[in-house]
Formats: structure tokens, sequence, C-alpha cells
């Protein structure tokens, strides 16, 4: 799914929404565009090839626009959503779920708080963030009360009834927010929490849903431990814990992992451990002998060493790879890890045996110590003056590119073209041939002199700009029509989440 683009603010204006003066800088933009989830779309390429004003030869010239104090901070991304009709005008709307239950909506060009609305308990914690339909009418939180909600983008208001809000089951929301739309026109959203592991999938049109869990796959569409559910899967783990599930719109195929915690079992069909597993859209499961199964799995070989030393191979997320760069192999995936490796997958045939349950079966496994731990997500992109396609790889001691390389039989490779050593680097993204990434995050944060977020050349890592921020844990920046968003804070592994800013630059700033 691209980006959504939508009418310019003289057809808004002919459809009757003539109040701009909340957006001062609105009329000056013609080229509008969304950032509605994580990673910009739904395969997570968090390559945004709709920006314009923002370019390698005018990046130098970002300046702070404003640096708005926020009271919930949270420990992933931002949403934005251009030119939504409020109370009080047609405004661009900043979404930030705060990993206290928050969702909050600001001002794009202000930092202004437009609306805020809490579910569950504020001493709660998630690693999550909002999702905005499709339809651009609602936005989605998985709240830290176990349930998502549904909400109007103009004015926060929840959407009840046709089963809202939706069953999430317990435990933290561990992903941040997918949605997919498969090729019958039907909207899924995906939800990861922990709580033995599980991935909720919801139809968006009819209210239905899915339930595929990590921990007890033999027994899916239970939240184990909700009220009213049973609690009687022994299992602990495995979490969810990639930042957010990529959806491969050319296979028809959701990716999530379940990771290594708190258990040293992998048994197929049963306990889907240190694992990747391609689920149809909708997320059930194919219950055979006894077992629930996913369309295909990925476990490596060395699946029980890794689970003994918490190194989980999927938290890096999952970069899906143009489809066909291979003919051999045309649907590619690039997978880092906690393990300090990348792992280059057919996702077609994630372990070559030609089903799930099996281990081992990558192409390419590219050992990458210098690099730290990878629980960052990257950018997939395509430098459209060569052809070339870039993975483009966060962690924890800065950010890396490979070019993607296909030789005369058909075999695909990494190749490593360049290294930019900093520091704890979290998830990165490319907006109009640009690379954008925040340093001095992650746990060790408080530790660290300097936390910025830098814009980067893709092809030599060489950087063009850099803004100061404080100090951060996972949050990540954004993009949209010129405006370039960031959040740090005290959230996450080092701190109390209840401080922190939402910080833009614009080529005009203040």
């Amino acid at each position: 799914m691209q980006p959504l683009a939508h009418r310019g603010l003289t057809a808004i204006a002919a459809a009757g929404l003539l109040v701009l003066a909340a957006t001062p800088a609105a009329a000056a933009r013609t080229a509008r565009y969304d950032w509605p989830q994580f990673g910009l779309d739904e395969s997570k390429s968090a390559n945004n090839t709709m920006e314009t004003a923002v370019g390698p030869a005018t990046v130098a010239g970002l300046k702070q626009l404003f640096k708005t104090p926020i009271t919930d901070v949270p420990d992933g991304a931002p949403v934005l959503l251009s030119d939504v009709s409020t109370a009080t005008g047609v405004r661009d709307l900043v979404f930030i779920q705060g990993e206290h239950g928050h969702l909050n909506a600001y001002d794009g060009h202000t930092g202004a708080q437009v609306w805020s609305v809490s579910f569950g308990p504020t001493g709660g914690s998630s690693n999550t963030g909002p999702a905005i339909d499709p339809n651009r009418q609602f936005v989605y939180m998985n709240g830290n009360d176990g349930n998502v909600h549904k909400l109007r983008v103009a004015d926060g208001a929840e959407v009840t009834g046709g089963g809202w809000p939706e069953l999430a089951g317990p435990g933290k929301a561990s992903s941040e927010l997918t949605i997919a739309t498969d090729p019958t026109g039907a909207s899924y959203l995906y939800a990861s929490n922990e709580g033995h592991g599980h991935l909720t999938t919801i139809n968006l049109g009819t209210g239905a849903q899915h339930v595929f869990s990590f921990s007890c796959a033999d027994r899916p569409d239970i939240h184990f431990g909700a009220p009213g559910a049973p609690n009687d899967c022994t299992v602990n783990g495995p979490e969810p814990w990639s930042r957010g599930p990529s959806y491969d719109p050319s296979l028809n195929l959701l990716f999530q992992m379940g990771g290594t915690n708190n258990g040293t079992t992998w048994v197929p069909g049963k306990v889907w451990r240190q694992s990747w597993v391609a689920l149809p859209p909708n997320g059930s499961t194919a219950l055979r002998d006894g077992g629930g199964y996913p369309v295909d799995s990925y476990t490596p070989t060395n699946w029980s060493a890794t689970v003994k030393s918490d190194q989980d191979i999927g938290s890096g997320g999952l970069l899906i790879l143009p489809a066909g760069l291979s003919k051999k192999y045309p649907h590619l995936g690039v997978q880092p890890g906690k393990d300090k490796k990348i792992r280059l997958l057919n996702l077609a045939n994630l372990s070559g045996k030609g089903g799930p349950g099996n281990l081992g079966g990558e192409l390419q496994l590219f050992d990458f110590p210098q690099m730290g731990l990878m629980r960052s997500s990257g950018s997939v992109w395509t430098d459209p003056r060569t052809g070339s396609v870039w993975a483009l790889v966060p962690g924890g001691n800065g950010i890396a590119g490979f070019q993607i390389a296909v030789d005369a039989a058909g075999n695909p490779s990494m190749k490593l073209k360049w290294f930019n050593a900093t520091s704890w680097t979290t998830s990165a993204f490319v907006a109009n041939g640009v690379l954008y990434a925040a340093n001095g995050g992650g746990e060790h944060t408080d530790k660290l002199s300097t936390h910025q977020v830098q814009a980067l050349d893709p092809t030599t890592g060489k950087v063009l700009w850099a803004g100061n921020i404080g100090q951060h844990h996972w949050s990540s920046p954004i993009l949209a029509n010129g405006t370039l968003y960031m959040i740090d804070g005290n959230s996450g592994g080092f701190g109390t989440g209840a401080s922190g800013d939402l910080i833009a630059w614009s080529l005009a700033g203040k």
C-alpha cells in the first residue's frame, strides 16, 4: 500500500472545508499525503517516495519548527493524517500513543494539543503505536486495557458496537499496529501482545477476528488469561517483539515473529519460539495432526542456543524487498536480529523445505558483530538513478547500507557498502532520496552524550544534516509534507515515560 495522497486544498474548499487558519503553511503546499502507520506502509518499506519539498539538495536547510512538551512518552513512532476537519479548523494531525495508555493528537504545524484520550492503567507500558484506517476517518490504538480502540480522527471520540472495542488480550502491546488490505479489498488490523505471545487479526469491515498463539498454536482464537477466557496455556512467551509485523502484497501473507522470552522449547504446531511465521491475511491458523500451523515458518538451526542467550532473531523486523528482484527467488526479505546477524530469506519458501515446522533455509547469513544488537526496523530503498536496491539497517552501534546483488544464476546476496558507526540507532526511513535515523537511543541512552536525528546519503552514509534531541529509547522519526517529526523522552527501559518532547523541523522553521 502506498502512502495515501488525496485531494488538494482547492478541492477541499469546494467541499465546504473552508477554515484553514489552523494550518498557516497549508496554502503553500499542494502535494498532500499521510504517514498512516509505522514503517509508512503495510510492507514496512519505510520508503517515502511522495515527499518533494525536502530532498538531498534542501535537507541541510531544516530548522526547528516547534518543540512541545509531552507527559506520556511513546516507545514507538508517531503517525500523521493531513487536512483533518476539526472543530477548530482544518489541521494536519500528529498522533502519539504514550506508553501509559494516552493517545494524543497534536497540530502538525504548531505542536498544539488538539485532543487526548486514555485507555488502561496509566501505570502500564507498551511498545506500540497507532495506525490510521485506509478510509482516513478513524485512528486505532492497542490500549493498556487489553483492547484495540477505534477513534474518530477529528476529536478522539470512541466508536463502539460491531465488535468495538476489540479484545487484544492480556500483556502489553509489543509491536506497533499494522493495517493491510488484501486483493479482495478487505482491510485487516494486526495487534501483537504479550500474554503467551499472540497476534490478533481484526477484519476492519466486519469486526471478526482471529488469534494466532505463538505459545499454544494448537489452540487458536483464544486470548488466554483475558476475562472469560481460559488461562491454561502453560507455556510462557514467546513474545512478538518485532517493531511491526510486515505484509507482503505479492504473496498475500503477513509475517510476524515469536521471540525467545521465558522458556526453552520450540515445538512445531504448538510453540513457535524464535520463529517467523507467515499467515494468511485474516490471521487464521491451520489445524492438522494435533497442531496449529501457519502457512510457512522460519526457525534458525541454532534456535536453542540463541534462546538461552535471549537473542531474538526477529526484533529487528522484516524488510520485504521488491518482488522480482531475483528470477530464481522473486520474493525476498532481509531480517536483522539481536544475535548480530542478518538473514536473507526466501519469503515464498522460508525453510527451503516447502512448509512450516522446519529448521534453517536462509539464503545468506551475514555476520555483523560490529553493529551490535539489531532491534530497530530499517528501510528498503531503490535508487532511482541506478535501479539498485538497498537495505538500510540500524542497530546498537549505528546504521549501515547494504546493496542487494543478484549473480548471473539468480542468487541474491547482501553487500555491505557503508557503516556509519555512532551509537544505538532506532528505526530508520528514506524520504525523497534521504535516509533519516535517530541515534543515542536504547536502554543506555542516559549514558550517551550525543542524541540526534540525522539525515544521511543512503548510498554512502555521509551525514547531510543533524538535529539535536534528548534521550530516547525506541522512538523513531517520520517525515510528511516537508516536516520532520521526532519524539524524545524517558520512556521504555530507562525511565518513567512521563517527560519528553514532540519536536518538528521544516525548511521554513519558526
